[in-house]
C-alpha cells in the first residue's frame, strides 16, 4: 500500500508524517506528508501496483520541470506552478517518475474498496475509472487540505472522525469530478428523526476525543454512512466533525467558567490532544483565547495557567 513509509521510500524522503484510518485493519484511507530540501533531479523507485487512487497536493508551487513522469505510457509533468496544485493518479497504472527538490507534498490514499463503498452508498455504478490529472487547480481538495494543514503542521493527531470525514468528502469528490460518475441522487428527507439526533449527539458527547467513525454513528441510527452524513448536515446545518468541534468548545466553556481546572486538564477533558491544539481551536472559533474568555466569564477564582 502506497502511503507512509512505502511512499516515503518512493520519494526517498526520510522526513514524513502519516495518519491512517483504522490502522488496526486493512487501511482504506491515509494522509501522508512528504518534505525534501534542495536536491538534483533523480528517478524514483517504481512502486508496486495498488488498487487505489493517490491524490497529491503540492503545498508550495512546484516549478515546471521539477517533476515529470511516464504514466501509463505517456509523458506528464507540471503544467502550472501554483500553490495547492493537485494530482490524481491510479496506483494500478504503471508509472516511472523523476523528482527534484525542494518539495512539500500532502498525499491522500483512497483504496478502491473505499470508493466502491461510497459509490454503492450513493446508488451509482461501481465500474468507474479515474480520469487522471496532473498539477491542476481543485478547489475542493485545496480547501480540505487547508482545513487540516494546521493540525498536520503542528504534529497533532487527526482523530478517527476527522479522518473519516475527509475520506468521505474526498472519495465522493473523486467519483463525481474525476471518475465521470453521474451526479449523486439527493434525498428528499428532512433530516434525522428525533431519536436519531439524540442518539448521534449522545455518542458524540461520549467520544469528544473523536475516537468514533461516521460508520459507527450511522449503524446506531440504522442508516448507511452517506445517508447518515447527508441527514446529519440537514439536521444540524454542519458536518459531523464540525458538530464534534462545537461540542468540544461547549464542554471547554463549561469547565472554564465553572471550575478552576488548568488549561491542560480542560484540553484533555474536552477531547483535544493537548493544550496547544485546544488554544488554537478555541481562539479560531471564539476569536478570543481561553484564558481571556475565562477572565470575562469565569465564576470561580482565577487560577494560574
Amino acid at each position: 500500500m502506497i502511503f507512509g513509509s512505502s511512499l516515503a521510500d518512493v520519494f526517498r524522503t526520510p522526513d514524513y508524517d502519516c495518519r491512517v484510518m483504522d490502522a488496526d485493519q486493512t487501511p482504506e484511507f491515509a494522509v501522508t506528508r512528504l518534505r525534501s530540501g534542495p536536491r538534483e533531479m533523480e528517478k524514483a523507485p517504481v512502486y508496486p501496483p495498488d488498487k487505489a487512487v493517490l491524490i497529491c497536493v503540492s503545498l508550495t508551487p512546484t516549478s515546471i520541470g521539477q517533476w515529470r513522469a511516464l504514466y501509463d505510457g505517456r509523458e506528464v509533468g507540471v503544467t502550472r506552478a501554483i500553490p495547492f496544485a493537485t494530482t490524481f493518479i491510479d496506483l494500478n497504472c504503471p508509472m516511472e517518475m523523476w523528482v527534484q527538490g525542494p518539495f512539500d507534498y500532502l498525499h491522500y490514499y483512497l483504496s478502491a474498496g473505499l470508493l466502491e463503498r461510497i459509490a454503492i452508498d450513493n446508488n451509482v455504478a461501481r465500474d468507474f475509472r479515474l480520469e487522471e490529472v496532473f498539477f491542476v487547480e481543485d478547489l475542493v481538495v485545496a480547501q480540505m487540505t487547508k482545513s487540516i494543514l494546521a493540525s498536520v503542521t503542528h504534529g497533532e493527531a487527526l482523530d478517527r472522525l476527522a479522518l473519516d470525514h475527509i475520506a468521505m468528502v474526498l472519495g465522493a469528490h473523486t467519483l463525481q469530478r474525476h471518475c465521470g460518475t453521474p451526479k449523486f441522487s439527493v434525498s428528499t428527507t428532512l433530516g434525522l428523526e428525533l431519536w436519531q439526533k439524540l442518539r448521534a449527539e449522545e455518542m458524540l458527547r461520549t467520544h469528544l476525543e473523536g475516537n468514533i467513525t461516521v460508520k459507527e454513528l450511522a449503524i446506531a441510527c440504522s442508516l448507511s454512512e452517506s445517508h447518515f452524513a447527508r441527514c446529519f448536515r440537514l439536521s444540524f446545518g454542519i458536518s459531523v466533525h464540525q458538530r464534534l468541534l462545537q461540542l468540544r468548545i461547549e464542554r471547554a466553556k463549561h469547565l472554564l467558567a465553572d471550575t478552576e481546572k488548568s488549561l491542560v486538564e480542560i484540553a484533555s477533558l474536552s477531547g483535544f490532544c493537548d493544550q496547544a491544539a485546544f488554544t488554537r481551536t478555541f481562539t479560531r472559533v471564539e476569536h478570543i483565547n481561553p484564558s481571556r474568555w475565562r477572565r470575562f466569564n469565569g465564576s470561580g477564582q482565577k487560577t494560574s495557567e
